[in-house]
């Protein structure tokens, strides 16, 4: 864990992949005990993903696995099996949340919808998130992360230097599942404070489809002007683009007239700037044909860290396009320590992203790594519910752990 805040807080993920889990995980950060349920023949399907440490492929070795699933305690349970599911309930009683994303009839098939768990437990909290949510026309339609970043208007939305007519796109990796993940967690801190004051519980239905458009400002500009922001280099005031420099790539963000004025400065006050083409940010956008090669001619020329910190020094919005490399050696993410190690007995120490907050007052603590397949059922199941060891075996024999 990272602080305490949620000490004494019980949660069951029954998660897979990233939404689930990347919400319990934030919670778990802040101190909440995340019991982490996986299927016992090979866990949760992130563990199959790359990146493997070493490009070696292994359970225990996807990067993607280790970093959603810190500070968790794991163990292997089979809901499908009747002797499983006794035990999930066993767990449900105990818990304050329960976080899940499983396709809804699933749910109700293994009597595990909210109406079933909340007979087992009055108090608890339930966080479920799907692609569509629990109602709607498309609740039961299956998903997956490119459909919804497209579903939710992403794919228009992605501004590069590239022929409007190719395809939309949606960001890399798994990122509104992460964006789910951070909703859902939001409102289950929510539902925590009211079953604190009340003493109740409470069902969320998240939707990954709502959250992508509840982030997205093409819906809106449509909704207001009628305007389907699409992928090209001709915006609506300029410079606000991504232009190549002599190392990597900058990002202008100059959306004050004293902004522009201050990167002109920057570049040695050239004559051309004075030309009445570029006299504003509407007029700049307007011959941005024009002036785009203008400015190349001097970015080519210089660092990425030249003109981030030129601009930045003058007060101009001018961003570094950092790579992943830059970012781990970036010297605000040491000065605040962002980056923590975690010590896996499969993959040895690693650097993991740690929390952007702080607490003042409390004390950071360190991390601990991703659980292994299976590596708390003799404490939960043995020192928990009070299960033998023999009873695990005749357990695992039946497919129940």
């Amino acid at each position: 864990m990272f602080y305490k805040v949620l000490d004494g807080v019980k949660i069951i993920e029954y998660g897979n992949m990233v939404s689930a889990p990347f919400c319990a995980k934030i919670l778990a950060d802040m101190g909440a005990e995340v019991i982490k349920i996986e299927k016992p023949c090979c866990g949760d399907d992130s563990r199959g993903l790359e990146p493997f440490m070493n490009d070696s492929p292994g359970v225990e070795r996807s990067g993607l696995f280790l970093y959603l699933n810190m500070n968790k305690k794991g163990i292997t349970l089979n809901p499908e099996n009747p002797a499983g599911r006794k035990i999930l309930n066993q767990l449900l009683k105990n818990a304050d949340v329960f976080i899940e994303n499983n396709p809804p009839k699933r749910m109700k098939a293994f009597k595990l919808n909210y109406t079933r768990v909340k007979q087992i437990n009055p108090r608890i909290v339930m966080t479920s998130i799907t692609p569509f949510g629990q109602t709607g026309p498309y609740k039961d339609y299956m998903s997956c992360e490119l459909i919804n970043a497209h579903m939710g208007g992403v794919g228009y939305d992605s501004v590069r230097e590239v022929d409007i007519s190719q395809e939309p796109i949606k960001a890399p990796a798994h990122i509104f599942g992460f964006q789910a993940g951070l909703s859902a967690a939001t409102a289950t801190v929510g539902a925590l404070f009211q079953q604190s004051v009340t003493g109740e519980g409470t069902y969320l239905d998240v939707s990954e489809q709502e959250s992508i458009i509840q982030n997205m400002h093409s819906v809106f500009r449509y909704y207001y002007n009628k305007q389907v922001v699409n992928r090209t280099d001709v915006l609506d005031r300029a410079p606000a683009h991504i232009l190549p420099c002599k190392d990597g790539y900058i990002h202008h963000a100059n959306m004050e007239e004293s902004e522009w004025w201050r990167f002109v400065d920057l570049m040695g006050n050239p004559e051309w700037a004075k030309n009445e083409l570029f006299k504003d940010y509407t007029s700049r956008s307007q011959f941005w044909d024009a002036l785009k090669p203008l400015i190349l001619d001097w970015t080519k020329d210089h660092t990425m860290d030249e003109i981030y910190r030129g601009s930045q020094a003058r007060g101009s919005a001018i961003g570094a396009l950092y790579t992943a490399k830059d970012v781990l050696v970036d010297r605000q993410m040491e000065e605040r320590g962002f980056f923590v190690e975690a010590d896996h007995p499969e993959t040895g120490k690693l650097k993991y992203p740690g929390v952007p907050y702080r607490f003042s007052g409390i004390p950071r603590e360190n991390p601990s790594a991703a659980p292994l397949l299976g590596q708390n059922n003799e404490e939960i199941y043995c020192g928990r519910l009070g299960y033998s060891k023999r009873d695990l075996v005749k357990l695992s024999e039946a497919g129940a752990i």
